[in-house]
């Protein structure tokens, strides 16, 4: 199978209509994320196209279709959430289309209509929509081992960290299906024991009862049917409470890791009053900066008023000084002697003449009380004060630091904005204590009920037991009773049969598992790691010293090898080797070293076809330019929740 497009309309925080086109020849296909755009939810998208699951965070709401295009809607509107998929498979063209629709409430839309559909193109190019989609999807693609297509790296490392018993359950029943190993778990449950009233072992060795004759081994069967009655409800309950008991650990685990990465009420509330105590600094410089811009304007208003005026009469003076080319430094004295008869020469030393003096005398027409040059000199030093209108660059820095103060202001009220949205998404660390106490505290009530339980069928056992035995005594005389034996004896040969091939094949495959995971690990670690895989499918990975990886980096690795051992043993089967499986991955690239990642990188093209790669980190030094074929980046609108994709890497 190759994923051509996907196609999503109102999923989650991408409201809009959207459309990504993945490489088809091999080549990686990237879609680019920072974290809380949407990208996990994109990678879910897959997951409920083709099944209808979804898994998101237990933090975030499980409704899937956005919250903003919900609130435009009327009461009693009817809208819908889509999401399809074009693919080929074995040479053939499918679309699968999954749409929800849901009617606007009071409080939340209630879905009132659900359309699953898959459609082949036939050999004319139209598309035929096929009968029974969900059997002829999980014959292409089995939901059992879906984890591990569409493969999160985050959950597969929790899983492995914390779920592995449950984590092992999954992995096992999915490939006993993909192997066929499930035909014989059901023949073997079918075969059963004798102890089982509704096995075939069961029932013949019951039927043992309506041959002979007499009341006393009427009471005995009596007995045996209503103590296998009672076991099997204490099995049920059994499984129950262990179930329930691995779902709070798992919570218990994950509310411990919640507490050490979550704030508490306090903490965002000390941090909101640091803001805000730096926001309204901010706005006091603000004001004080505007206030004594306030006072200069007021100080320099006369002269704004006037400057024009001043320069204007001041450059006319200038140009008349200039006009009448008025010596610098005359004086009245200065004049009256040249202009004197007795005098000759002037103070050149060049003798002057009663035209010369004449000019000379001409100058005291123009000469006002006080010298041009001291009067000019005094209007000068006024006009330079009253004319230079305003202190531009001092007004300036006033502006600007009001300016950079309300702007450092408002980013502080974003950040408590910000604060304020992660303080609603984020639950309170008291809340998260008493779940993890509460949590604790059923563990230890169930406990204690999964005791008395084991403790109350071991009692039935023993009584089953006792009263089996009666019934084989009572019984044993009677021919007909022995031939029931006899087919009895024979079953159990079967059944036993059954179980050790069931058992062998086990080991087999888990042994292959094991194999293609040390390889992988052992290419994709520097460090030596021994890798061990149960006939139940448990993987323990461990150091030289035998104890078990702590290293968040090391799980990645782990978790990796773990999905390609599995895709690259199912290649390896006669019957699947004509199947391509894709994997759309969600991998935590940010755990791993530079080594690691671009080990993991150089692995991953031979797990699949085909990848979906969708990453927070930059891959572009990672892979190489030709190995990448189409990329994506979403562009997401936080304050909205709103997010789109668009092609291309848009990242600077």
């Amino acid at each position: 199978m190759k994923i051509s497009k996907i196609e999503f309309e109102n999923f989650r925080n991408f409201m809009e209509h959207g459309e990504i086109r993945c490489s088809t020849d091999g080549k990686v296909t990237i879609i680019y994320g920072k974290n809380g755009d949407g990208k996990t939810t994109l990678h879910q998208l897959f997951q409920w196209i083709f099944y209808g699951q979804v898994h998101f965070n237990k933090t975030t709401t499980d409704r899937l279709y956005n919250l903003q295009y919900e609130s435009e809607r009327s009461f009693g509107d009817t809208f819908h959430v889509m999401g399809s998929i074009d693919f080929e498979h074995d040479g053939a063209q499918y679309s699968i289309r999954r749409t929800y629709t849901y009617r606007k409430g009071l409080a939340d839309s209630e879905k009132i209509a659900e359309d699953f559909s898959l459609n082949r193109m036939d050999e004319d190019f139209n598309w035929r929509r096929l009968d029974r989609p969900r059997e002829t999807i999980e014959k292409l693609l089995p939901s059992g081992l879906s984890d591990y297509f569409f493969f999160d790296g985050e959950s597969m490392i929790a899983d492995l960290r914390v779920k592995g018993k449950d984590s092992a359950g999954k992995l096992r029943k999915a490939l006993y299906s993909m192997f066929d190993l499930d035909v014989l778990e059901a023949a073997i449950n079918h075969v059963g024991e004798t102890k089982l009233k509704t096995t075939v072992l069961g029932k013949l060795y019951l039927s043992k009862g309506t041959i002979s004759s007499g009341s006393q081994i009427a009471v005995i069967k009596t007995n045996i049917e209503g103590a296998q009655t009672r076991l099997e409800r204490l099995g049920r309950d059994l499984e129950s409470a262990q179930k329930r008991k691995t779902e709070c650990q798992s919570v218990l685990v994950s509310v411990s890791e919640q507490i050490g990465g979550f704030k508490s009420k306090a903490d965002y509330e000390r941090q909101r009053k640091t803001l805000k105590a730096q926001r309204d600094l901010f706005l006091r410089n603000a004001d004080n900066a505007q206030a004594h811009f306030g006072d200069q304007v007021s100080e320099m208003f006369p002269q704004l008023l006037i400057s024009k005026a001043v320069q204007d009469a001041k450059q006319k003076i200038h140009l008349k000084i200039e006009k009448n080319r008025l010596p610098s430094g005359i004086s009245k004295k200065l004049i009256a002697y040249l202009t004197d008869q007795t005098t000759t020469h002037c103070i050149c030393g060049n003798p002057l003449c009663d035209a010369e003096r004449q000019h000379i005398s001409a100058y005291l027409d123009m000469m006002p009380p006080r010298s041009y040059t001291s009067l000019y000199q005094d209007f000068s030093k006024t006009a330079k004060m009253w004319g230079r209108g305003y202190d531009k660059s001092g007004i300036e820095d006033s502006i600007m630091t009001v300016l950079a103060n309300n702007e450092q202001a408002a980013k502080c009220d974003v950040q408590i904005r910000e604060l304020d949205e992660a303080e609603k998404k984020s639950p309170d660390i008291e809340d998260l204590i008493v779940a993890r106490q509460q949590a604790e505290q059923e563990i230890i009530e169930l406990d204690d009920k999964i005791s008395k339980i084991r403790t109350e069928i071991k009692k039935y056992e023993i009584y089953l037991k006792k009263q089996m035995q009666d019934f084989d005594n009572a019984t044993k005389e009677n021919t007909a009773a022995e031939k029931v034996n006899r087919k009895i004896r024979i079953m159990e040969e079967v059944a036993a049969y059954f179980r050790k091939k069931l058992d062998d094949e086990s080991v087999s495959y888990s042994h292959r598992l094991e194999e293609n995971i040390q390889s992988l690990i052992d290419d994709m670690l520097t460090s030596r790691r021994k890798v061990t895989v149960s006939p139940e499918f448990a993987v323990r990975v461990t150091d030289s010293f035998n104890d078990e990886s702590k290293s968040e980096g090391q799980f990645a690795v782990v978790s990796f090898a773990y999905i390609g051992g599995i895709l690259k043993m199912l290649q390896s089967e006669e019957h699947l080797s004509s199947k391509e499986y894709p994997l759309v991955l969600d991998g935590p690239f940010s755990k791993l070293d530079p080594d690691q990642r671009q080990n993991v990188v150089n692995m991953i093209p031979q797990f699949a076809p085909q990848v979906i790669l969708f990453s927070k980190d930059d891959l572009h030094e990672v892979f190489s330019a030709e190995s990448i074929g189409r990329v994506w980046t979403i562009v997401s609108n936080e304050e909205k929740n709103i997010a789109r994709i668009e092609e291309g890497h848009l990242w600077n």
